[in-house]
Order: C-alpha cells, then sequence, then structure tokens
C-alpha cells in the first residue's frame, strides 16, 4: 500500500508539471534552461523531475543548473552538497560567486533582506544567462509560492498580480518559467523525501524570523481549514480577472483616497 501510494505521489507531481509546462507553452524541443538552484527542496525537486522525465517524453532540452553564492563562509558546505547531488543525476554545477552577503549586513538597507537578496540574486543569473547565450531561465517557485505573491500584492501593494509560469522579459531576449506553477508545496516535500531529496536546508541568516509573506502562508493554511478548496479557487481568479468589474483608477478616486487617510 505504502509502495502504490508513493507511486501515486510521483504520478501526480510528473502529470501536473507536464500539464502546466504544456499549458503554458514553457519548453520547445532544444531548449537550454538555466536552472536557479538556490539548493532548497524546491528547486532540488524541479531540477530532478525535469531531468528525470527526459527519458519518456517526446522532445529534448538541456539543464543548466546554477548556483549563485552569498560570499559567506557556509558557501562552501553548501556548494558541495549540491555538487554532488546534480552529478547524481549526470549534470554538472555551474556557480556564480557574489558578494551579496556584504551587501545585506548593511544595516541602513531599506526593506526586508530577502527582497533584496532575491533581485540581487535575480540579476546575477539574468547577467549569467546574457554571457552565455541563454534565453530562458526555469525557477522553483510553486502554486503556493504563487497564491502567497498575490496576497502580498493585494494586502500590501495596492495590485492584484502575481508571479506568471511564464514572463517574457527584456523584449523577449529573456523568459521565466515556472514548471511547479500547479504544485502545491506539500506535494513537492513528498516527493523529495520518496527520491531521499533534503527536505530542509539551514534557514538563512539574514531571514527574518517572521514577516508578511509568513503572514500569507498562515492565512492560506487557515482559510484552507475552512474551506479545502480554497487554493483552487484564488488560483482560478488569478485566471479570470473581469476588468469590467472593478473599480478602475480615476482622479476622483485618488484624490478621496489621498484625503481620507
Amino acid at each position: 500500500m505504502a509502495r502504490e501510494r508513493r507511486k501515486g505521489i510521483v504520478g501526480r507531481v510528473k502529470r501536473r508539471l507536464g500539464r502546466a509546462l504544456a499549458d503554458y507553452a514553457m519548453t520547445v524541443d532544444g531548449d537550454t534552461l538555466l536552472l536557479a538552484l538556490s539548493g532548497g527542496k524546491d528547486s532540488l525537486a524541479l531540477l530532478h523531475i525535469l531531468q528525470t522525465r527526459k527519458k519518456w517524453i517526446p522532445i529534448t532540452y538541456h539543464l543548466r543548473p546554477v548556483h549563485v553564492t552569498l560570499g559567506e563562509s557556509e558557501d562552501r558546505q553548501r556548494v558541495a552538497r549540491l555538487d554532488e547531488q546534480v552529478a547524481a543525476l549526470g549534470l554538472r554545477l555551474e556557480v556564480i560567486e557574489t558578494d551579496i552577503a556584504d551587501r545585506l549586513a548593511n544595516p541602513d538597507l531599506p526593506e526586508n533582506p530577502c527582497f533584496h537578496c532575491s533581485r540581487w540574486k535575480r540579476k546575477a543569473l539574468f547577467g549569467y544567462a546574457a554571457k552565455h547565450t541563454i534565453s530562458k531561465i526555469a525557477f522553483g517557485h510553486h502554486r503556493d509560492d504563487i497564491l502567497e505573491t498575490a496576497l502580498l500584492n493585494l494586502f500590501y501593494g495596492s495590485s492584484f498580480s502575481t508571479m506568471r509560469p511564464h514572463q517574457v522579459l527584456f523584449s523577449g531576449r529573456l523568459t521565466i518559467i515556472r514548471p511547479l506553477a500547479y504544485l502545491d508545496e506539500g506535494e513537492v516535500v513528498a516527493y523529495c523525501r520518496h527520491h531521499g531529496l533534503p527536505t530542509y536546508s539551514r534557514p538563512c541568516r539574514f531571514q527574518k524570523a517572521t514577516g508578511k509573506r509568513k503572514a500569507m502562508k498562515e492565512l492560506l493554511a487557515n482559510l484552507q481549514k475552512d474551506n479545502p478548496q480554497v487554493k483552487n479557487s484564488l488560483f482560478h481568479a488569478l485566471h479570470n480577472v473581469r476588468d469590467e468589474y472593478l473599480l478602475g483608477e480615476t482622479d476622483c478616486l485618488r484624490r478621496e483616497v489621498g484625503e481620507g487617510s
């Protein structure tokens, strides 16, 4: 029974990833995908799924796993562990060295350190992709990440928006894809456990114990207890924006909001 259940988890994960790739036209035959490998469970699961499914899909693509270091003492151990995991899949890890840790240590840094770390890592990846003429980057964001971002933007960013599963940038010179878009975090964890991949990574020393994203995660979890379909509903809502029933922006509205604040 346990074996059948594990097979069911693996099959469900691969089916949903394959459906997301097809629904959003994320890959084409012959693609080279720069896979942003942070060292966490999500990007490791994505790398494992994309590499192992190549045996039975009708198209080919090439994976380039890339890790961005922070420039701290923990980098060496993290890179060694990732290098071993990547090599087990028959691939080679590529590393981008940075001084992000020094920049994050600035006490006058505005905003949450996680925001700046993510932005600087993306910038390093974008530069690497341009240097090596790679036009597509795969990130390990799953459905929970997408929903939490939507709630963050709604409650704190004054917009109804989120991370897109397939996003074209810089006039088509670069494309970002998120193949785990149909998978919840729990499904990613289950896949990792089945294949012996780590599900826990040491917390970053710059990461705050509490924060807005953590609050959104807890909010979703609480809503899910009352309504098991709430994640499905919110995810579909992101595809079903009805402009005719939104307020729209007017000078009058801006004036009234400004006067009331």
